[in-house]
C-alpha cells in the first residue's frame, strides 16, 4: 500500500470527509500536509506521518 493510500485511510478512519490530494500533498480544510513514512515502532502506528507544509504557510502570509 502506498503512503498516499495509507494517508487516505487514516483520514477516512478519523471521520474526515473534506480532504483532497494535490499530487502527493494532502489538503484538509485548506491546510496542506506532506505525507511521510513513520518508523517510530509504536504499537498503534499506521506507518504514516502528516506534517504541515511550511512552504505553503509562508506563501499565504505574504
Amino acid at each position: 500500500m502506498t503512503l498516499k493510500a495509507r494517508a487516505q485511510e487514516k483520514v477516512e478512519r478519523a471521520g474526515i470527509s473534506n480532504y483532497s490530494f494535490d499530487h502527493d500533498v494532502l489538503v484538509m480544510c485548506g491546510v496542506r500536509y506532506t505525507i511521510e513514512a513513520c518508523n517510530c515502532g509504536e504499537p498503534g502506528c499506521d506507518g504514516v506521518r502528516l506534517r504541515k507544509n511550511a512552504t505553503a504557510i509562508g506563501r499565504v502570509l505574504q
